[in-house]
């Protein structure tokens, strides 16, 4: 993806001006803002205009679905935002393991410095990085809708915990724009993007090179192929012939083995993979 290709997208479409105005109306009843990205793109799945909502907050940053990421290279991310941010609580979080729930619980009560009896939390972040399904990890049961794809949340709505907590789940917003095309890349492969604003063939191309290089033992274990000294375009050819993608005319269906692979990494089918380092 170029980075014309990215300033062209009208990807900041007006629901999301919208939202960020209620937000910011709403954030002088708010004690701890509870910032989420995705552990895999730590840093491409941190909206920089969030610092707006916390520079006098309480600041916890989730690296959330940590158990899709790479365990090795979370710790060097952890690491990266203590020594580079002024956050006040950075910790990896999967939303299905109750002692990271029972954690971050105890981190946010540890911010109630003026001892009030209920904190008022506000969950945000960029589309598809699982901000429903923190919030539901918090509250014990299904109370927002959960979905693998943007803008599921549509609008806010305050919810209440057993541990006395108020959360105020917002609508995924993305930032008027990119300044290095590696983030649209980057946030296309997590589906933070629409998948009908890019080129699936394109991105998945790009996804492959990288998974190439770095999980090439997942590659060739999940689709079930020898990577040796092959190209990229032999990789592709091979993983598409592992899975029976074809054409009529017997070709290899690109389209259909791009889809495949863009969901295989979404899903976690691949491995624990993180596709950024510090």
């Amino acid at each position: 993806m170029t980075e014309e290709k990215i300033e062209y997208i009208q990807w900041y479409p007006g629901h999301m001006a919208k939202a960020n105005r209620e937000i910011k109306e709403k954030l002088k009843l708010i004690d701890v803002v509870i910032e989420v990205v995705d552990a895999r793109l730590p840093l491409s799945s941190k909206n920089p205009e969030i610092n707006q909502y916390t520079w006098n907050k309480q600041h916890i940053l989730l690296l959330n679905k940590a158990d899709l990421a790479d365990p090795d290279v979370s710790q060097d991310w952890i690491d990266w935002f203590k020594k580079n941010t002024d956050i006040q609580e950075i910790m990896l979080y999967d939303a299905f393991d109750r002692r990271h729930k029972t954690e971050l619980v105890k981190q946010i009560q540890r911010l109630n410095v003026k001892n009030k009896a209920q904190l008022k939390c506000m969950i945000c972040g960029i589309p598809n990085v699982g901000k429903s399904t923190v919030i539901n990890s918090l509250i014990g049961k299904k109370k927002t809708q959960v979905g693998n794809k943007p803008g599921v949340t549509k609008g806010q709505q305050w919810l209440s915990t057993p541990d006395k907590l108020m959360l105020l789940d917002t609508p995924g917003i993305l930032w008027p724009k990119f300044e290095d095309p590696l983030v649209g890349l980057h946030l296309a492969w997590l589906g933070s993007i629409k998948d009908t604003i890019y080129e699936k063939e394109n991105i998945a191309a790009d996804l492959l090179k990288y998974l190439v290089a770095y999980y090439p033992d997942e590659l060739e274990v999940l689709y079930k192929i020898t990577l040796d000294d092959k190209n990229l375009p032999e990789v592709f050819d091979a993983i598409a012939k592992s899975r029976g993608l074809l054409l009529r005319a017997g070709e290899y269906d690109y389209t259909r083995t791009s889809v495949l692979l863009l969901n295989d990494f979404k899903n976690g089918r691949i491995g624990r993979i993180t596709l950024e380092r510090p």
